[in-house]
């Protein structure tokens, strides 16, 4: 008869407890971002207006389409889709489920496709993309940045002494800028 592994009874409950603290942790993170919008009137406790909906879900690091925004906001109605409020308990039954089973399904900028956005701006294959370049797409195409928008992009993003945005950091930023500007990259 072979020895118990110390190793192999104590991982399992480990990952488990890992697990479970994780759920615990997007819990708090749920109710926190709930409490943000949350209605402090007497009959309104515990709820939030529907509207406030798709901020919620965005500040909760999902990029839903517009569609998947009314499935959502559908959903969180459930049978009393005329007053305009969303109750806590529905909401958070609803967002851990989308964040725990489906959260790939609502993020759309994955690396393939900011790479994908990337190199649509750097046609040459160069590995970078120009800053005063960038900076004039940014002010000129699609929903335009305000030179001070344009401005703290370029300073997050373009490496100061060669004035290029480099492909390798672009992956580490959030190029939500860049898709204001110039809409989706399919």
């Amino acid at each position: 008869r072979a020895p118990r592994t110390r190793a192999h009874t104590c991982t399992m409950p480990a990952q488990t407890a890992a697990q479970q603290d994780a759920y615990e942790a997007l819990k708090r993170e749920v109710r926190s971002v709930f409490q943000l919008v949350e209605l402090e009137t007497k009959d309104k406790r515990g709820m939030c207006d529907e509207r406030e909906i798709p901020t919620i879900v965005r500040s909760l690091g999902l990029n839903p389409t517009q569609e998947q925004l009314r499935d959502i906001i559908t959903e969180l109605r459930g049978e009393d889709s005329q007053s305009g409020y969303v109750e806590y308990e529905r909401f958070e039954k609803v967002m851990m489920r989308v964040l725990t089973d489906q959260k790939d399904e609502y993020t759309r900028d994955n690396e393939e496709k900011i790479m994908r956005a990337f190199r649509a701006f750097d046609p040459e294959g160069k590995g970078y993309i120009d800053g005063d370049y960038l900076k004039n797409i940014l002010m000129t195409r699609g929903d335009s940045f305000r030179p001070k928008e344009a401005h703290q992009m370029l300073a997050a993003a373009v490496e100061e002494a060669s004035g290029t945005l480099q492909g390798t950091f672009i992956t580490r930023i959030s190029l939500r800028c860049l898709h204001k500007a110039v809409g989706p990259i399919v």
